[in-house]
């Protein structure tokens, strides 16, 4: 239970304005969301309340959230959009970018959210290793991926710019622990977001 509470707590924290986008962000007081590629966002396009969540794969806090993220995309279903956005905290966690390299490149393959999904799932048996890449490429068959596909991607340094990018603006924006929610203008931090976003959200519909 002490180790459990200690990866509940421990911290994590990393950016992106892909080239090939469908929708844009307003401009809030945090300053600027840009527009995040169709493979990562889920919910309905055109909704009013918009969620943008930086994340980092090998977050602990991050992985404790998931059931809360898909438990609002239930109860909102049709009135939410919801972003990932990369933010690898390189410095505390090694192994963070290549997890987000590895997610990158099931997004261009269309199959981001099942990757998101498995990475938080097996977080604990990938996080402490020197070299996760067969972990990664585990979950690469685990999704159904074209395997000399990814590994082509994921052996290449370009595909790092659009989590360069994602980083980048979490930071512009101050975003400074993992995960960060941006509800319209409201930033709510860690399990503020599992306290208080169905109120956030609920406000923002009514608005």
């Amino acid at each position: 239970m002490g180790m459990t509470l200690k990866r509940i707590l421990t911290g994590s924290f990393l950016l992106l304005a892909p080239v090939l986008t469908v929708y844009s962000v307003k401009q809030t007081t945090w300053g600027p969301v840009f527009a995040a590629p169709k493979e990562r966002q889920i919910g309905e396009p055109g909704a009013k309340v918009v969620i943008v969540e930086y994340s980092d794969f090998q977050c602990p806090s991050c992985a404790h959230i998931e059931p809360t993220i898909h438990q609002l995309m239930d109860i909102y279903k049709g009135k939410v959009r919801f972003i990932y956005k990369y933010y690898p905290l390189t410095k505390i966690h090694k192994n963070a970018m290549p997890a987000a390299h590895a997610a990158e490149c099931a997004a261009a393959e269309k199959q981001f959210w099942p990757y998101h999904d498995r990475l938080f799932q097996t977080q604990m048996a990938w996080e402490n290793l020197q070299d996760p890449t067969t972990s990664f490429m585990a979950i690469a068959q685990d999704v159904k991926l074209d395997i000399p596909t990814f590994q082509s991607c994921y052996a290449d340094p370009s595909r790092l710019a659009p989590i360069e990018l994602d980083a980048k603006e979490a930071q512009d924006r101050q975003v400074t622990a993992t995960p960060t929610f941006f509800v319209g203008d409201e930033r709510l931090v860690g399990e503020v977001f599992a306290t208080d976003g169905a109120r956030v959200i609920d406000r923002e519909i009514r608005q």
